[in-house]
């Protein structure tokens, strides 16, 4: 069983299954809704392809597929009962199509989630209108019926309209329980009230005033802003919902001390939630910048902790880290430029000018403001040449970056080196520090505990 502040890398079926029965006390997450959109950032396959399971990459596109029949027949035989007879039914109806696809990968996960949940656990599932229907179909079938609590709509006033249609501003949190003894208290989310009826439309008394704020307990219909740009605890994920959202969530179905998972944590509004209400938290996702992104942002909001989060599925030693690069090219890329180096990934994986990551750190006040230097990054998880070291030295040169790191997996030669020195040495204008500017680092060094030479700087997100 995971410690609190746990994050892991990895399927999120795989990883449920890992855990033991009746553990988690709620469950509240936001995976994809089949929206037939290519999310850019962070999330995009390199090679334009779509994938048909769950766990490939966050490209909110579904095919029918082997992984998919896989899942459908799991949930007719293995599963079977109601859930098999519901999803057969779904399949007679909605043939091998997108939306059968992504339901039957929903459903087997759902499955895994009434598992975990104990006698007294919830879960919120978010989603919007796009399978609301069919995914309630869904949670029907593995919680029961009587077990549906809620259908909560989140309005919220973002982006445009359409002339076509009303506009669509609001999403669905589908609530349901494990069983009739869950836990919910809502005197703790209580809302603020204020009557728009003057008390004189009530007594007739003209000179009556406006009544006082009052307080009570939430509707179904929640009111609560969404992200906009320049919301500070945006993290530039593409799907972020805003963390008072999840707390109201967690604040009504947990107590202090209680587990909650998110097995699709993103950038994980409902661990930022859940460690802001004192509660324990598991997140998992396949993606290293999710996971990046996660302890980005808890290690801006909760510095305190920084040092507690345990990640798991990501490389311990230098065997796992060359099978990473050798196996998942892209996933070595992420988890060097987000968690090696800390970096800002570049969501552009095509055409991205040599470029994977990049860092910014101040260098003082200037003209009375603040001035922030640059430094990027280039992953090499295969064979390298002096020619791709030369390379790097120009996107260097046309990144206007003061500083350079790029990462191997093997030696480089001498002549490599030297190509790396010719890009001089950065000497930083406020504090005592000098480097390389173009740092040729192993990726061996990582677990000696040796890291580039980099100033102190600002760990951005996404």
């Amino acid at each position: 069983m995971h410690q609190n502040r746990t994050l892991i890398r990895g399927d999120n079926l795989e990883e449920m299954r890992n855990l033991p029965d009746a553990c988690i006390d709620l469950i509240a997450t936001d995976p994809p809704f089949n929206s037939k959109r290519d999310y850019f950032v962070p999330f995009r396959d390199e090679h334009g392809r779509e994938p048909d399971t769950l766990v490939r990459a966050f490209t909110d596109t579904w095919t029918w597929g082997d992984a998919a029949e896989d899942a459908y027949n799991e949930l007719l035989v293995d599963v079977g009962g109601q859930v098999g007879n519901t999803i057969e039914g779904l399949r007679q109806f909605l043939n091998e199509t997108p939306m059968m696809a992504y339901l039957v990968m929903m459903g087997i996960r759902i499955v895994e989630m009434h598992r975990l949940l104990t006698d007294t656990g919830s879960l919120y599932l978010h989603c919007d209108p796009t399978a609301s229907h069919y995914l309630k179909i869904i949670l029907d079938a593995v919680f029961a019926p009587q077990n549906f609590r809620n259908e909560i709509v989140w309005c919220y006033q973002t982006g445009g309209v359409s002339k076509k249609w009303f506009g669509r501003k609001h999403d669905v949190i589908l609530f349901y329980s494990k069983t009739d003894k869950y836990f919910i208290d809502l005197t703790r989310v209580k809302e603020s009230r204020t009557p728009e009826v003057l008390r004189r439309l009530e007594t007739g008394n003209e000179s009556a005033t406006r009544a006082s704020d009052t307080q009570r307990l939430p509707f179904d219909v929640w009111n609560i802003q969404a992200l906009n740009a320049m919301a500070t605890e945006r993290t530039g994920y593409p799907t972020q919902k805003p963390i008072e959202l999840y707390k109201r969530i967690i604040a009504a179905s947990s107590n202090e001390g209680d587990l909650i998972l998110d097995p699709f944590c993103g950038c994980g509004t409902t661990l930022m939630a859940s460690e802001e209400l004192n509660r324990h938290w598991i997140g998992i996702d396949l993606t290293y910048l999710a996971i990046g992104a996660v302890r980005q942002q808890f290690e801006r909001l909760f510095p305190q902790h920084r040092d507690s989060v345990t990640v798991a599925g990501t490389p311990e030693n230098v065997e796992q880290a060359l099978s990473l690069a050798r196996t998942d090219p892209q996933g070595f890329e992420e988890w060097c430029v987000t968690h090696v180096l800390h970096f800002k990934s570049n969501a552009k994986k095509v055409a991205d000018g040599g470029i994977d990551g990049t860092f910014r750190f101040p260098l003082g006040r200037v003209k009375g403001k603040q001035a922030y230097g640059r430094a990027v990054a280039q992953v090499k998880g295969g064979g390298y040449t002096l020619g791709h070291v030369r390379d790097f030295r120009t996107a260097m040169q046309n990144e206007e970056a003061d500083l350079g790191v790029f990462v191997v997996t093997s030696p480089p030669s001498s002549g490599m080196r030297t190509e790396a020195s010719r890009a001089g040495m950065y000497e930083h204008p406020s504090y005592n520090m000098e480097a390389p500017a173009l740092q040729i680092y192993e990726i061996q060094d990582y677990f000696r505990d040796v890291l580039p030479k980099l100033p102190f700087g600002e760990r951005t997100l996404l």
